[in-house]
C-alpha cells in the first residue's frame, strides 16, 4: 500500500487503518495482548471477582470485518487465550465492539438492531454481558491496586487536583475590575 493511501485511511476512518492492522498481526499475539490489556483494567475491580461465577467457560469475540476470532478463557481474575471451542461467541464490527467498550453504545440495542449477535450458551452469555452493564470502572481502586502505596496516594492526590482545576476552568477571560491589575516594577 503506498505511503499516501496508509496516510488517507489514518486521517479519514481510525477504524479501517486499525482493522488493517489487525489484518497483518497473528491472531494469537493479538489474543495475547488483549487478554494482557483487560486483566490489567480489572485489577482492583469488584467485577474481577464475580467473573469467578464464570470460570472455566470460554468466550470467543469475532470481528466480521476484519476478520478475526479470538477465544478466551475466564480464569480467576480475568482472561487468558484459549484454542478449545468457546461455550459462547459474541460478533459484531469493529466499530461496534469499540462503541461497546467505550460505552457509546448499549448492547441490547446492537443485539436487537441485529449489529451484535450472540451465540452458544444463552446463560453464559446473558450473564456475562450483565456484569459488563453494571461495571462502572473504578479508577482510584485500579491506581491502588498496581501502584505501591505511596505512590498510589501521590497519584490520586494529583488526578482529583487535576480535576479540581479543570472543573473551575472557563474558556472566557477573567473579568478585570478596577484594583486588581498587578503592578509592574
Amino acid at each position: 500500500m503506498r505511503a499516501a493511501a496508509v496516510r488517507d485511511i489514518l486521517m479519514l476512518d481510525p477504524h479501517a487503518a486499525l482493522r488493517h492492522l489487525l489484518r497483518l498481526a497473528p491472531a494469537t499475539a493479538q489474543a495475547q495482548l488483549l487478554a494482557l490489556a483487560v486483566n490489567q483494567l480489572l485489577r482492583g475491580q469488584l467485577i474481577a471477582e464475580r467473573l469467578g461465577d464464570l470460570a472455566g467457560k470460554r468466550l470467543a469475540l469475532r470481528v466480521d470485518d476484519v476478520p478475526l476470532a479470538l477465544t478466551f478463557e475466564i480464569v480467576a481474575g480475568g482472561l487468558r487465550h484459549s484454542v478449545r471451542a468457546p461455550h459462547v461467541t459474541v460478533r459484531g464490527t469493529l466499530a461496534d465492539f469499540i462503541a461497546l467498550a467505550r460505552r457509546r453504545e448499549d448492547p441490547d440495542a446492537l443485539f436487537f438492531q441485529r449489529r451484535l449477535a450472540v451465540e452458544g450458551e444463552t446463560e453464559t452469555g446473558l450473564h456475562l454481558k450483565n456484569l459488563l452493564d453494571g461495571w462502572d470502572y473504578d479508577l482510584p481502586a485500579h491506581v491502588r491496586a498496581v501502584l505501591p502505596s505511596p505512590v498510589a496516594s501521590l497519584t490520586l492526590h494529583g488526578l482529583s487536583r487535576l480535576r479540581r482545576a479543570g472543573s473551575r476552568r472557563s474558556n472566557r477571560p477573567a473579568a478585570r475590575t478596577p484594583g486588581t491589575e498587578l503592578s509592574r516594577r
